[in-house]
């Protein structure tokens, strides 16, 4: 099991990068916490590679407790280690989202096959989770709930839904939604309402 912290971990397998660490803000969002602060992204390039080629904890740095709508408490740690077990995913508003993350086509698993955008329904136990995942194109909904990898499943142009209170809506940029988390999917056009909009918190 590789450790967070330690970039020379990273290079022992392989992974190629350039110049200093650079961090990037997330929030990690889970049944029992919702948390926001900085990772680094160590040699890689991409959040969603970092995420996918680790096990363990993740390391948060100057990690703020929030809310369950989102909204910053007076909680503030300089360093948090958190279970990826306990995550159901991982966000990055739009502002934070690195350009390298965009279109997700390609990345280091099958990097030379297509992708295509497909509009998704992600239920998890706590939220249901509306945007883009790129595809394989050969890939069909009954695939894509069958496979166990990537583990982190990047999505875009997300809006989150409480399950526990649908009045409280988050939207991301970018997120990674851990599939051990996942109770159900459906491409929205067969949705219904389960994929209606509504008066979020940002």
């Amino acid at each position: 099991m590789m450790g967070w912290g330690n970039s020379q971990d990273i290079d022992s397998i392989g992974i190629p990068g350039q110049g200093p660490d650079r961090f990037e803000t997330i929030e990690l969002v889970g049944p029992h916490l919702r948390v926001s602060g900085e990772i680094s992204l160590l040699r890689f390039n991409r959040l969603s590679d970092l995420i996918n080629h680790n096990r363990g904890f993740i390391r948060l740095t100057g990690a703020q407790l929030l809310r369950r709508n989102g909204d910053p408490t007076g909680l503030v740690v300089p360093e948090l280690m958190v279970n990826q077990d306990e995550i159901t995913f991982i966000g990055q508003k739009e502002e934070d989202v690195s350009t390298a993350e965009t279109g997700m086509v390609g990345g280091m698993d099958r990097p030379l096959m297509e992708r295509i955008p497909r509009e998704l329904v992600i239920f998890t136990s706590g939220h249901t989770l509306t945007g883009t995942i790129h595809l394989f194109s050969e890939t069909d909904i009954a695939t894509f709930v069958d496979s166990t990898d990537p583990r982190f499943v990047p999505m875009t142009s997300v809006t989150a839904r409480s399950l526990a209170d649908r009045r409280v809506i988050s939207h991301f940029g970018l997120v990674l939604v851990n599939r051990t988390q996942m109770t159900a999917a459906s491409l929205r056009e067969k949705s219904g309402s389960a994929a209606e909009t509504g008066v979020g918190v940002d």
